[in-house]
């Protein structure tokens, strides 16, 4: 009897631990799901702070930025934000879920790679080129903005894009293209940076201080 119930404890030992290093080897090749969200936008809503006084905001235009060259403004030191929030999304292969940026979220059974940028989130200029401009909200990843274009353009940035399809369009982003959308306006065209004037104005300003001249 002794021997026999031996045995069996070798045994069961033996199975636990067989299961044990399985799925330790293969945990590394599953993805944590995310609750199901049948609707992005709805999980994704966002209320700007009651702190925010989009009064203080101007567009950033070609005409502000020639003004900032012109008094030397150095534009990487000036904070600029978008005036609406921004979605990027992108359905990905469920086998090769790997995101930069994002949040990898399962909606209606397909992997979906969703990145927010709420309005006015603080962000940079990342660089200006003849064309346009980049705007980073992240180090490492940023997004490209161009002049308006058209018979009825305005002078203000719009984001660059392709394959425009009712009020969306593709944009490159983390080296992957995503579709962006804007959350509440009809289309991501009315997205625009806009900068905080009072930001500009300091640093157009040279203060100095004269401490007098006494007789000695």
């Amino acid at each position: 009897m002794y021997r026999l119930t031996a045995s069996l404890l070798i045994v069961c030992l033996l199975v636990l631990s067989g299961c044990t290093g399985s799925k330790s080897a293969s945990s590394k090749a599953y993805i944590k799901e995310h609750a199901a969200q049948n609707d992005p936008k709805e999980n994704n809503a966002y209320t700007p702070p009651s702190s925010v006084d989009k009064t203080q905001f101007t567009a950033y235009t070609r005409d502000l930025q020639m003004k900032m060259q012109a008094f030397a403004i150095d534009y990487k030191k000036v904070q600029i934000y978008l005036d609406q929030k921004l979605v990027l999304v992108k359905n990905i292969d469920s086998t090769k879920a790997e995101v930069v940026a994002g949040v990898v979220r399962f909606i209606n059974s397909s992997v979906t790679d969703e990145i927010t940028i709420n309005a006015y989130t603080p962000g940079v200029i990342d660089a200006i080129d003849p064309e346009g401009i980049w705007i980073k909200f992240e180090n490492g990843n940023r997004l490209r903005f161009v002049p308006q274009s058209g018979p009825d353009a305005e002078d203000v940035f719009v984001i660059a894009g392709n394959k425009w399809e009712e009020g969306t369009c593709e944009v490159e982003y983390a080296n992957k293209v995503y579709r962006a959308s804007c959350y509440k306006c009809p289309s991501i065209a009315s997205v625009r940076p806009v900068i905080k004037l009072a930001d500009v104005d300091n640093k157009n300003k040279k203060t100095k201080v004269l401490q007098g001249v006494r007789i000695n």
